[in-house]
Formats: C-alpha cells, structure tokens, sequence
C-alpha cells in the first residue's frame, strides 16, 4: 500500500509525528510519501499582520504541487492510504474531489473546514476553507476514514472535527489531553495513528512480529525488506518464539536434530508449539537421525511422545541420506512464509538462529522438504515403531 502524508499549516513532513509514522511503515515494507508543500514563516506573517495574504501557502499553489510532486507518484495498482494533520485534512478533501481519486482509507487528525480562532493560521488557511465539498462523492471515494481529536486543543474546536467526521461518515476518536496534536506537547511519537494504518495492511506473520516488537519493546529490530534477514542469539528468543506459536495460522514443517547435546522437551518452546498444533492440525515434526542409537535416549522418546499426543505429525529420516541436498539439519518453515534455521556450535549447541523471508530461501526450503520427505518414514507409535527402525536400519 502507498501511505502519503500531508502536514498542516506552518509544517514540514520532518515534523510532529511524521518521520516516526513513515519510518514504522516503511520498516513494514510499506511505501510511504512525503512531501514538502509551500508555507510561509510564522514570523513573517505576525510581521505583515491580519490583512495579509500570502502569496506563498494559498490552496493554489499546494495543487501545483500536489500534481507535479504527488500524482505522479501514485500508483494506480496499489491501494492508497492518505494521512493529513491539521490543514492536511482538508487539504485531502480538496484533491480528492478534484482529481477523483479512490482511496482504500485515510485518517484525518486535527481536522476542520472553516475558520480557527487565530488569524495567523486564517490568513494562510483562508483559501483552503470549503463546506460544500460533494461529501456524497467524496464518502465513495474515501469509503474508510478515522478522524482523531483532542479534547483540549487549543486551535480546533471539538465541534469542527466532529462536523468534518459527520459529513464523510467517518468513524471519530477523541485523544485525551493531547493538544493540537503535535510536538508542542511532545507528541513525537503517535502509535494510535500507525495501529490505524496497520488495520488496512495484510500483513505476513513476520511483519506481525516486527510490528509487535517495535510496539511493546520501543526498538528499532530489523528493517523488513524484501529479501530480510535476522539473526537471534539464544536469549533473544523467547519472545519470538511466543508470538511465532500464538500466531501460527496455516501450517508448520520442522526438523529436529537428534545429535543436540541437550534440550528441555517440556520448555515453553515445545509446550507453546503443540499448543498451536493443536490448533492449526497441519504440524509436522521430522527427527533427522544422526545416529541410530540416539533412537534409544529417553528425550528423544519422551519428545516424540509428547508430539504425538499434541497431533503433532513425527516422521523419521535419516541424516545421512539428505545431508548432500538439505545443508541445514534444523530449520522450521512457517506458514510458507519464512524460514527459520537453528545454528549450532562445535559443542552441539545452539548458538543462534537465523530467521528471513527472502524468497529464493524459502523456495530453498521447499525444496529441503520435499527433498526430507521422500526419504522419511512416519512414526504412529513411539515405542513400537522406533524399535523396528532401528532394526531397519542398523548401519546407521
């Protein structure tokens, strides 16, 4: 989806919350403009004073813009979202109806459409002004909107946005205490307004998760782009890996490498994904077996057990009959779309995790799958058919 955010009066797109809202959605893959549009100085309008018009910021000269700058940017197979604060809303309305352009949304924050009570602000917004915009038109072409205000904003009066809502049929959010909305009262940062954005948005399960990850934790974690790539230590897991089982929707497909050292088979990480086997029902577990004596250690039976009591689907294969073709002896492909690849150490342990959703790796990993499965046996029961794959396969 294409995101353009427009500022308001006086403004700037590197002000307020708008470099934090386009860099979040640009982290989600999302394409957002920005655009700079004609303004004039406070300083020099409260010099020429109530009578003065400005040559500079007038409605004119902000659709010059717009049709040089903007349209030509819009992508007519792309949804498209437009964000405006302040003058911006109204702003919207007025190239909507001008060039028709059909929206999948737009949020509108501080918005009005007649008069404030600050001349500063009329003599430049003056030719921006318009009640009678076609709001039956306009409601087609923004069928989805969210007008957000403040309830002590000291520009805007609560009835201009409730009346801008009204006419568009828009769904209206009060913000508490939070002024005109802006850096004057710090607001930097503006989550309400990205949430919104993030409701138009099919997001995969790891744009989810980056989303999730900058909401709860504050961070900066990965930049998702098309061909991304992360990489965790072990102790960063944990969150991951909650939110990965929580969210697991379609299927799951992952081996386990019987040659680890050491793992605790009723941990979080294996309580949490046969929980979600039991869930999505699609969950297949593959024991790439090193040695045929690792068959006979009480965490591997126990495991598999386990497994198997959850639906989780467990099939044996043995590691020297795929390791030429599949290079990694413990991955996960989730929901087709990303793979995740456990990296040991000399010792055997686990010493990181590698997880992205670049494309030619997860056909990589469709390949390793198939490759696995052609070669894997399928376990019913635990004790009965592991003892006879050992005897199948003595050399092993």
């Amino acid at each position: 989806m294409q995101f353009v955010i427009f500022h308001g009066s006086y403004g700037s797109p590197q002000g307020n919350w708008f470099p934090y809202l386009k860099e979040q959605l640009e982290d989600l893959g999302q394409e957002v403009i920005t655009q700079q549009f004609p303004v004039d100085t406070w300083s020099n309008v409260t010099a020429q004073g109530k009578d003065y018009k400005s040559p500079i910021q007038n409605l004119e000269n902000w659709l010059t813009i717009f049709e040089k700058e903007v349209l030509p940017k819009l992508k007519k197979d792309e949804k498209h979202c437009f964000i405006g604060h302040s003058l911006g809303p109204v702003f919207i309305l007025h190239v909507i109806e001008k060039y028709n352009l059909q929206l999948d949304s737009a949020i509108f924050v501080s918005p009005f459409l007649g008069p404030l009570g600050e001349w500063e602000f009329n003599t430049v917004n003056d030719t921006f002004y318009k009640k009678d915009f076609d709001f039956e038109k306009l409601k087609q072409l923004i069928p989805v909107s969210y007008t957000l205000y403040s309830d002590n904003d000291p520009y805007v009066q609560q009835d201009q946005p409730r009346e801008f809502a009204e006419k568009l049929r828009s769904s209206l959010i009060p913000v508490r205490r939070a002024g005109h909305i802006n850096s004057e009262v710090n607001l930097n940062e503006f989550p309400l307004v990205f949430d919104l954005c993030t409701t138009r948005l099919d997001l995969t399960l790891w744009q989810r998760y980056i989303a999730h990850r900058k909401k709860i934790f504050g961070l900066d974690f990965v930049r998702e782009r098309p061909g991304s790539l992360a990489i965790f230590k072990p102790e960063e897991l944990f969150d991951w890996q909650i939110f990965l089982y929580e969210h697991l929707s379609v299927r799951g497909f992952c081996t386990f490498y019987t040659g680890v050292k050491f793992w605790d088979n009723k941990g979080r990480y294996f309580e949490d994904a046969r929980n979600a086997a039991r869930r999505i029902k699609d969950f297949t577990r593959v024991f790439l077996v090193e040695d045929i004596s690792d068959l006979s250690k009480p965490l591997i039976r126990q495991q598999i057990q386990l497994d198997l009591d959850a639906g989780i689907q467990i099939f044996l294969c043995p590691l020297p009959a795929i390791q030429n073709e599949v290079t990694e002896v413990d991955f996960g492909f989730w929901d087709n779309e990303f793979l995740c690849i456990v990296r040991f150490d000399k010792d055997r342990d686990a010493s990181g995790v590698e997880i992205n959703t670049r494309p030619e790796d997860l056909e990589k990993a469709k390949k390793w799958e198939k490759i696995i499965r052609e070669h894997a046996i399928k376990i019913e029961n635990s004790d009965k058919d592991l003892d006879m794959y050992a005897l199948n396969h003595p050399s092993l």
